[in-house]
């Protein structure tokens, strides 16, 4: 009788033709937060603070290295370690990533309703009105060409931004204009 031959654990070229599946890139600075949460794991806000004060110096002493010249995971880590040392500081206790967890998801929501409520500052509605105000108040509304009064209600639908921007820098115009001639005035 005779011994099976052991298998090879060799891994397998792939078959000629065959191309392997590309991977994904890896996210060094998702891996790099998620480290910290890991060794963040019961600290104090201390504790934290000294490790936060730890990967400053760190990254300080790496900033002349040339291979990490454009590490992410560095400086990933610092803002995270900046974040669970402000959410110590602010809650007190210990670093829990389960409550950390709940916190994000609020803090997440907050910023999606402030992102809802910019959006809906921006509705062509809302500017156009904003438009038409300063320029009523600027004394300009009544001067305007039925053309430039076609422009300022099609400016909000066509490009919320430059509406919101020219706003704000005739609102400036006129603060500044205003200021000068109370001051030649004296």
């Amino acid at each position: 009788m005779s011994t099976p031959v052991p298998r090879s654990r060799r891994l397998r070229a792939p078959a000629p033709g065959a191309a392997a599946a590309p991977r994904p890139p890896v996210d060094w600075a998702k891996v790099g937060r998620r480290s910290v949460r890991q060794r963040a794991i019961g600290m104090t806000a201390t504790e934290a603070a000294a490790a936060l004060e730890e990967a400053e110096l760190q990254r300080h002493l790496d900033r002349d290295q040339e291979d990490l010249a454009d590490d992410e995971r560095g400086p990933a880590e610092i803002r995270e370690w900046q974040r669970i040392t402000q959410l110590l500081a602010t809650t007190g206790g210990l670093y829990d990533p389960k409550a950390d967890a709940q916190l994000q998801d609020e803090q997440r929501r907050q910023e999606q309703e402030a992102e809802a409520a910019r959006r809906a500052a921006l509705a062509p509605d809302v500017l156009r009105h904003a438009l038409l105000g300063t320029l009523a108040r600027t004394g300009l509304l009544d001067s305007l060409s039925e053309d430039e009064r076609a422009a300022v209600g099609r400016l909000p639908e066509s490009d919320p931004a430059a509406a919101l921007a020219f706003n704000a820098l005739l609102a400036r115009a006129y603060e500044a204009g205003t200021g000068a001639r109370a001051g030649a005035a004296s």
